[in-house]
């Protein structure tokens, strides 16, 4: 009897001891099918978005938005140059001054910062729009527009900002696709998507 009674004691003395193994083993490992969570992607590691600025290494041309670096001839001479959006047609404050007949205009609107450590001589020497058929229309003076005023600037010191507006003439039914611009003695390309009704 005493056997028997030892045999169960041993039985489920042995059993317990299992029973607390897996028990133990189950804090350190996870069961099948548990959530792993990871922490988010940095979204600025990623490259993902289009808020940097392009180098002069860059393929194809910038789109409006993008901000494109220029390096001058000396050392130090950095600018950043953007072309922040357009609107098609621009229209004069001046209710009298309009484009000729069967033509109208576009404006951009131009951004240049000087980013590096010395003035930057960033005069528009010239600027343009393409259309469809690869022909070029240049910027005209009109003065101020509804949007805002033109781009007049030359040097600009260390830090100092400048903004304006280039206008162009165009066909009434012509298509454009890209404004081209040099500032100082860079030229820079910006891709434009024309509105669906064009």
């Amino acid at each position: 009897m005493r056997q028997v009674v030892s045999a169960l004691l041993l039985s489920a003395l042995v059993m317990g001891a299992t029973a607390c193994q897996s028990a133990s083993d189950g804090d350190r490992t996870p069961p099948s099918g548990a959530a792993h969570k990871t922490a988010p992607p940095d979204a600025k590691a990623s490259g993902t978005g289009r808020t940097g600025a392009r180098g002069p290494a860059a393929r194809g041309p910038a789109l409006i938005g993008d901000t494109v670096d220029l390096g001058g001839r000396a050392f130090g001479e950095h600018l950043r140059v953007s072309a922040l959006g357009y609107v098609d047609p621009a229209r004069s404050v001046r209710t009298a001054q309009r484009p000729a007949a069967g033509k109208r205009w576009i404006g951009v609107d131009l951004s240049a910062v000087n980013v590096g450590g010395t003035s930057y001589d960033a005069r528009i020497t010239k600027a343009w729009v393409t259309d469809e058929k690869g022909r070029r229309h240049p910027a005209i003076k009109t003065g101020e527009i509804t949007t805002g005023f033109p781009a007049a600037w030359n040097t600009l010191a260390a830090g100092e900002h400048a903004e304006g507006w280039l206008v162009f003439e165009v066909p009434e039914n012509a298509r454009i696709t890209r404004f081209h611009s040099t500032v100082g003695d860079s030229p820079v390309t910006w891709q434009l998507q024309p509105p669906p009704s064009r």
